[in-house]
């Protein structure tokens, strides 16, 4: 039997992939970048958002009233899933000395005419003051404590209603006179974890095949072992990073892997659309992430300050995703600076597919973003090539 007789390029790559198992078999940055980094990172992601939503954050409530009805309307508020009722201070004084402290995320005022001017018809006001500097705090405590007032409110109004005379519909009627009848549709839970996990972890996926990528490869100018690399691809750059880049795309994959694993099994995100959709983005998005480390050391031809361009342009991709502020409500501009970062065509793909099950056409576009930054990195091979075949380019810092 003939023995098998493979191009030589296949030869020069697996020479290639044999130089770069030795140089991470003995780098201990080579592993946390591509494993252990990721994993780590996975797992304090998991911790942070496991409960889902905020939960007993703490309200002082002032009650001068101090009445039946006051202390009712505390046991609602206190019964809410993410207020607590933690503090009663005698005056508006302390409540306020309180929140300065950070002990509280809201204190709420019951004057002291509360029960005798709702028993009056009169109607009364509470007064809720919110350290809203964080937002998502402030956010949820509103909406327990006005959700809990407007319940008890309405109760008060039914009463009122049914002891003129009126029967319990004909009442409700009048209390309600518009209904709005309201439907989550992806996110029916309003799960932080489902929110802030199932993009976090992607993200991070990004930094880390971003930053192992430039390294991996800036450290071969830095170290001035470039030459012997390229020399080993038979001087051609698709075999040297075809090499070079193979197990950390693979890692990458296993990482990916992981990811999916606690969101799915142990989150229970649900994904309603196309699983190979989604790993044919993921599978872009790491491909692209590498060639825009290709585009930032041909560029720069420095790899501290590449290292450095690549963490800050990683991190600022989650502003510009569309999830902490919508990309509808951004400036012209903005939008168009969303379309240079590949995680955010790849969040479109994978939001479409997992909770929305978005037909498959409307990956499309995402997929041709991912496409185009693969493009501009093979663009610019022969420029690192020569960046590479250059002695006076290393022992750089």
């Amino acid at each position: 039997m003939r023995n098998l007789r493979f191009p030589q390029w296949v030869h020069d790559w697996w020479n290639v992939l044999n130089r770069e198992f030795v140089r991470f078999s003995g780098n201990r940055v080579y592993l946390f970048i591509a494993l252990a980094g990721p994993l780590l990172s996975f797992f304090l992601v998991m911790n942070i958002f496991l409960a889902g939503n905020p939960s007993d954050l703490p309200l002082a409530v002032v009650d001068l009233d101090d009445s039946q009805m006051s202390r009712q309307v505390i046991r609602m508020i206190d019964a809410t899933r993410s207020v607590s009722v933690s503090s009663r201070p005698a005056s508006l004084h302390d409540g306020n000395e309180a929140m300065l402290k950070g002990q509280v995320y809201a204190v709420l005022y019951i004057p002291y005419d509360f029960s005798k001017s709702v028993l009056k018809g009169e109607g009364s006001e509470l007064v809720m003051y919110v350290n809203n500097s964080n937002v998502l705090n402030g956010g949820l405590i509103q909406s327990a404590v006005i959700k809990a007032v407007s319940t008890y409110s309405t109760g008060v109004k039914l009463q009122v209603a049914m002891k003129g005379g009126m029967a319990q519909e004909q009442a409700l009627q009048q209390v309600y006179p518009l209904r709005l009848d309201t439907h989550e549709l992806f996110n029916p839970y309003i799960n932080y974890s489902y929110f802030l996990s199932s993009t976090l972890m992607p993200l991070l996926i990004t930094v880390f095949t971003l930053l192992g990528a430039v390294y991996v490869i800036g450290i071969e100018l830095r170290e001035g072992t470039a030459g012997e690399w390229i020399k080993t691809a038979g001087g051609s750059m698709w075999v040297a990073l075809g090499g070079k880049l193979a197990p950390y795309t693979l890692l990458m994959c296993v990482n990916v892997a992981v990811m999916h694993f606690i969101l799915v099994q142990h989150l229970g995100f649900p994904i309603k659309g196309s699983w190979a959709a989604i790993m044919a983005a993921e599978l872009f998005m790491i491909l692209a992430y590498q060639m825009v480390a290709v585009f930032l050391l041909a560029v720069t031809a420095n790899t501290r300050l590449s290292l450095s361009l690549a963490s800050g342009y990683s991190m600022i991709a989650f502003s510009y995703s569309g999830l902490t502020f919508p990309i509808a409500g951004m400036p012209m501009l903005a939008k168009i600076a969303a379309n240079i970062f590949p995680y955010y065509h790849w969040m479109k793909v994978f939001l479409g597919q997992s909770l929305r099950n978005e037909p498959l056409s409307n990956a499309s576009g995402p997929f041709l973003g991912l496409l185009t930054f693969i493009l501009i990195g093979i663009l610019l091979f022969p420029r690192l090539k020569y960046l590479l075949t250059e002695p006076r380019f290393y022992n750089r810092i």
